[in-house]
């Protein structure tokens, strides 16, 4: 293989990863963590959360605070490994052909 055919095959790889980068980030990722809705895009952006009414302890608000915190490093870690699969298949031997 030459260098123009090397570098064009460099090229489109890239292009393929960065579409389906753009898809990641439009993608919506939901999180449902004891009553706690979260929905983010692929960008770790936070589209909506919501709260179920029983959770609502004025007495209480390390509760919720907790639950939407841990909803939220899940939906990070959702998205983050949404993007590490992604590298895997494009890099070393895992080139897609």
């Amino acid at each position: 293989m030459n260098i123009n055919e090397m570098l064009k095959k460099a090229k489109r790889l890239q292009d393929e990863m960065s579409k389906e980068e753009h898809e990641i980030e439009k993608k919506e990722f939901v999180i449902t963590k004891q009553g706690i809705e979260l929905v983010m895009f692929g960008t770790r952006k936070i589209k909506e959360i919501k709260i179920n009414e029983a959770l609502i302890d004025p007495d209480d608000p390390e509760l919720i605070q907790d639950l939407v915190m841990l909803a939220v490093n899940e939906g990070i870690d959702k998205i983050n490994e949404a993007y590490d699969e992604l590298g895997d298949r494009y890099s070393g031997s895992g080139l897609p052909m």
